[in-house]
């Protein structure tokens, strides 16, 4: 026990450990890079057997299987190797919980973090795609399908169970990405049709999630920047899932305005974003990480913003009764009404 003569002294394992933190993730990629979740779930396996079926090295096989399980992605029985729970139900494949592509998608802005200090001097962001880590169609496939990974595991059943669209009809989700908010909310209502509007690429991928989901008939598209498109309307809901947090604030003040512009009187306009909604230990945390994520990775004026300030640039665009929705996840809802 300390004594006031021989105060404690602060331990500095602590500025170990987030030195090293970086290791965990690396782990985490090579392994989602390397298939060992989907060759285990057919496991147990040996690290020789493995190094067969990836096609590496047996010796770095069996120390980055020690890894997993000292990280709790993999367990060991006896000289094999079988998935965790949390590996067999999140980082297989296939499967209806699979995260890996968010996972990918996080990791492939490390050349950027890697460089925060001359992003911090600068004041500019450093697109993973630019830094040479990545190529752009490998960047934006791995985010959009990230995205839906997200929406499949969780999120899209919460914005279900927190929006009413009751006798809604027509839907046009801006930014709208692997078109997965759409799919969650057309599932749900039968009568809703939606436009999801984005660029080529991502537009792309969302046609092919559309189809798996039998919804090709309900759900359309229109490809390009929707503030350059003719959008049409009027529309009944207009959705922004994931566009606040990455745009600059005179962008998102634009974009509401351009969402009052084509809503239908007694029309709603949702968005779902990471936003600070609740002072919350937890949630502060990663609402801070998140912030200077999106200033790095996507744009210098990004932010992870406050709800008022989003209710505020709502009714500055002319919608009325606004609310804020704090969820169980990170991300949150603010909706509002354009009036009749």
């Amino acid at each position: 026990m300390a004594s006031d003569s021989h105060p404690a002294v602060p331990d500095p394992e602590h500025i170990r450990e987030i030195a090293r933190s970086f290791w965990y993730s690396a782990i985490l990629r090579a392994g989602i890079k390397l298939d060992a979740f989907n060759n285990l779930e057919d496991g147990p396996l040996s690290p020789e057997a493995l190094s067969v079926k990836i096609g590496a090295d047996a010796k770095y096989v069996h120390a980055f299987l020690d890894t997993c399980v000292v990280l709790g992605l993999v367990e060991k029985r006896g000289d094999l190797y079988a998935n965790t729970p949390v590996a067999a139900e999140h980082l297989v494949r296939g499967k209806a919980g699979y995260v890996g592509d968010h996972a990918l998608h996080h990791t492939n802005t490390w050349a950027s973090w890697g460089r925060l200090d001359e992003i911090i001097r600068a004041g500019d962001t450093k697109l993973p795609f630019e830094t040479g880590f990545v190529d752009a169609p490998t960047y934006w496939t791995n985010y959009m399908l990230g995205q839906h990974n997200r929406a499949m595991t969780g999120q899209g059943r919460l914005l279900v169970d927190n929006v009413d669209l009751t006798d809604k009809r027509r839907m046009i989700d801006l930014g709208g990405g692997a078109a997965s908010y759409s799919i969650a909310l057309c599932e749900a209502y039968a009568e809703l049709e939606s436009i999801v509007v984005d660029q080529k690429e991502p537009v792309a991928l969302a046609r092919g999630i559309v189809e798996d989901h039998d919804l090709q008939g309900r759900i359309s598209f229109l490809e390009g920047d929707f503030f350059e498109l003719e959008l049409g309307g009027p529309y009944d809901v207009v959705l922004i899932s994931g566009v606040i947090l990455i745009k600059p604030d005179e962008d998102c003040r634009r974009l509401l305005e351009l969402a009052h512009d084509i809503m239908a009187p007694g029309g709603i306009v949702i968005v779902q974003d990471y936003m600070r909604l609740e002072d919350d230990e937890a949630r502060s945390r990663l609402d801070t990480l998140e912030h200077l994520y999106v200033m790095v990775a996507f744009d210098p004026g990004a932010g992870d913003r406050e709800g008022e300030e989003v209710v505020g640039w709502l009714k500055d665009a002319g919608f009325i009764n606004t609310k804020i929705v704090p969820l169980p996840t990170q991300l949150g809802l603010v909706m509002a009404e354009k009036p009749v």
